[in-house]
């Protein structure tokens, strides 16, 4: 079953063309579709990144950030990109990959990583 982490930013301070430089700091290999990311390495699996700003995307944001000490700064994030996990135990495996891909998209965006198979939110 595919997991899905996200991290959350404002809308119009990051894209998938500054997704893909930072990714490609970090070293992983980057393929591109239309909308659509994938990021790996010799050793991982491809990770899917998509960048979404649909209305529901804030109401999300503020609905995980309620109660937390980035309760306001959540309030404010209406964009997201979107790491798709294929095989979230091969994932674990080799967490290195993910690790990085969570890393270079949370800086490229200032943005707030959260895990939902644990609830954890990250700032930047």
């Amino acid at each position: 079953m595919t997991q899905v982490c996200m991290v959350f930013f404002r809308a119009g301070t990051c894209d998938l063309e500054a997704a893909a430089a930072s990714l490609q700091d970090y070293g992983l290999d980057v393929s591109r579709e239309p909308g659509l990311l994938f990021a790996s390495t010799e050793d991982s699996q491809p990770f899917r990144i998509r960048l979404s700003t649909a209305p529901h995307v804030q109401a999300e944001a503020i609905e995980i950030g309620t109660g937390t000490p980035d309760e306001a700064a959540m309030r404010t994030l209406d964009a997201r990109f979107e790491i798709a996990i294929d095989d979230f135990d091969e994932a674990l495996d080799e967490i290195n990959t993910l690790i990085d891909v969570q890393s270079a998209l949370q800086e490229v965006s200032n943005g707030y990583l959260f895990l939902p198979w644990n609830g954890h939110l990250s700032a930047p």
